[in-house]
């Protein structure tokens, strides 16, 4: 591993010291040497001809005449009997691309500094991009020889900065059969081999890094890793879940396993894994961020509330826990509450949106005048964000009921901002509210004139059609398409649900109603599932379906008008 770049001591420390024993400057290989200190011009010969090189190698470095500054510090690294002049020539050599000098300037470094890890690590990876793979071998048996417990993983952390991954990979190769009955070099290929793009070889070898130690905690993790790159993420948490159980108290593994759990999108089993390490290893930051967040997805309020201001009162993520405990109080009409907790946030990625939801709290609290003038002094503030602050008015506004002023608003900002997609968007669906199907439609197919795929128009104007008009093939075309784009979108599944209801295919309409409500339990897609199983003769399940709904959101419109058509 090459070491880190520190700044070049001044030319005086540099003439003072007499051949810069010490503190030399490090060079990342694509890194651009330290600047020199100013110089008027090229100094005299001196009677020191090292001292010359190296002022003219810093000098030329400064004034990116690279060429030359490796030229001159590799005729230093020749004169010299500074380990330091050598390693500095070689990374001056490496920045540069010239191989060749950096080769030399290397193996000058280690002839005087054979004890140097780095200088043999430098060497050896200059070695393999020249294709010369034994004499990259011999420097890194010596860093193996000379690198403790951890070698093995110094010598992949080296190859690993190789561009052709593949040869990084033979030569690992070669060096783990050399220490075949060792489970680290095994180990230290595997993850090399991860980095490569070769989870299948990463599967291999930690299999017989586990043969030589089972158990091997290291090793179990890279192997779920490999796993998952190999689309058998449930292979890889059924191991996961059999080592927890082995050792419970393996903090490294629990987590591992809880985070693959999120990955998966399996979250109750996720909230009782980090649970469990909530009870090892109490207030740690990640596990009771996690918790938090996890619970908000149950919609467990009290447990995220009690998490997040366990996280908050840690002083870690503090702009984030306090923006989400804002939005479980707003959630459960605490208005208050959560303006104090949105105005705790000061900083970072949620500010905004937490002066955002300072609005439209206010706005829910009956202020909406007061809510739409820190809107505008916040578009007046941050004209980047104009579109995003006009469509929060516009949601403020229509959340209350004022629908007209709404879409007066948003004809006013494209007035502005002509065919901006997300502003005729949001137009579009005030105008639904509206019956203004004419600008609703008129204001979709401009998006899609534009921009064909986009799979919200195209989902919106085929629900509309599906909804509003008999036009049911024309909606499926459109539906179709978006679903094409999403497969996974519940909204759009619930689209394709309604439109297939429509066209009076019951048992289709279901099996993609049923479908989107496993994904979302959506107010307006319960609604419709309801309605459908209300139609098709189920009418216990069609009753346990809204009255569900309506439990989770009891002042749904839409939930409103279904019971009401179909219960009172």
């Amino acid at each position: 591993m090459m070491p880190g770049s520190d700044s070049v001591r001044p030319l005086a420390a540099l003439v003072a010291a007499a051949l810069v024993l010490g503190g030399c400057a490090a060079l990342r290989d694509g890194a651009p040497p330290s600047p020199a200190p100013e110089a008027a011009a090229e100094p005299s010969p001196p009677a020191d001809p090292v001292m010359y090189h190296v002022l003219v190698g810093e000098i030329a470095g400064q004034r990116d005449a690279l060429g030359v500054a490796v030229e001159h510090y590799l005729e230093a690294a020749r004169r010299s009997r500074s380990p330091s002049v050598a390693a500095r020539a070689a990374r001056i050599a490496i920045y540069a691309r010239r191989q060749a000098e950096a080769i030399e300037a290397a193996e000058r470094w280690v002839a005087l500094a054979p004890d140097d890890l780095d200088a043999r690590q430098t060497l050896a990876i200059l070695y393999v991009r020249a294709g010369r793979t034994d004499e990259a071998l011999g420097q890194l048996r010596r860093v193996l020889a000379a690198g403790g417990e951890g070698a093995f993983d110094t010598v992949a952390a080296v190859l690993a900065r190789e561009k052709d991954r593949e040869r990084a990979l033979a030569v690992m190769d070669r060096l783990r059969h050399e220490a075949a009955e060792r489970p680290q070099a095994h180990l230290a290929y595997a993850r090399l081999a991860l980095h490569a793009g070769r989870p299948e070889a990463a599967l291999g070898a930690t299999a017989e890094a586990l043969r030589l130690r089972p158990g091997w905690v290291q090793a179990l993790l890279v192997r779920a890793r490999a796993l998952v790159l190999l689309d058998r993420r449930d292979e890889a948490l059924a191991e996961l879940a059999q080592a927890t159980r082995e050792r419970p108290k393996d903090w490294r593994l629990g987590l591992a396993h809880a985070r693959m759990l999120v990955e998966a999108r399996r979250f109750d089993e996720a909230r009782a894994a980090f649970r469990r390490l909530d009870a090892l290893r109490p207030d740690q930051p990640d596990v009771l961020h996690a918790l938090g967040l996890l619970a908000i997805e149950a919609r467990d309020w009290e447990a995220a509330r009690r998490n997040l201001e366990r996280l908050y009162a840690l002083g870690k993520r503090t702009d984030e826990s306090a923006y989400f405990l804002g939005s479980i109080a707003e959630t459960r009409k605490r208005y208050e509450e959560a303006l104090r907790w949105f105005g705790r946030v000061q900083r970072g990625e949620y500010r905004l949106d937490a002066r955002v939801r300072i609005a439209r709290v206010r706005a829910r609290m009956g202020d909406v005048d007061g809510a739409r003038a820190l809107l505008k002094a916040l578009r007046l503030r941050n004209p980047a964000l104009t579109v995003r602050l006009f469509l929060a008015e516009g949601e403020i506004l229509s959340d209350v009921g004022r629908h007209a002023e709404a879409l007066a608003l948003y004809t006013r900002a494209l007035e502005r901002l002509p065919d901006n997609a997300e502003l005729l968007y949001a137009r579009a669906l005030v105008a639904e509210k509206l019956d203004r199907l004419d600008m609703v439609e008129a204001d979709l197919r401009r998006i899609l004139a534009k921009d064909p795929d986009n799979v919200h128009a195209l989902n919106a104007l085929g629900y509309t059609l599906a909804d509003r008009t008999d036009r049911y093939q024309e909606a499926l075309g459109y539906i179709q398409r978006a679903l094409e784009l999403r497969p996974d979108n519940p909204a759009i599944i619930d689209s394709m649900g309604w439109v297939q209801y429509r066209l009076g295919n019951h048992e289709r309409a279901l099996e993609y109603l049923r479908r989107a409500y496993e994904l979302s339990q959506d107010p307006e897609i319960a609604a419709h599932l309801g309605e459908v199983l209300w139609v098709m003769g189920d009418r216990p399940a069609a009753r346990k379906v809204w009255e569900s709904a309506l439990r989770e959101a009891p002042e749904s419109e839409v939930l409103k008008r279904v019971l009401e058509r179909f219960l009172r």
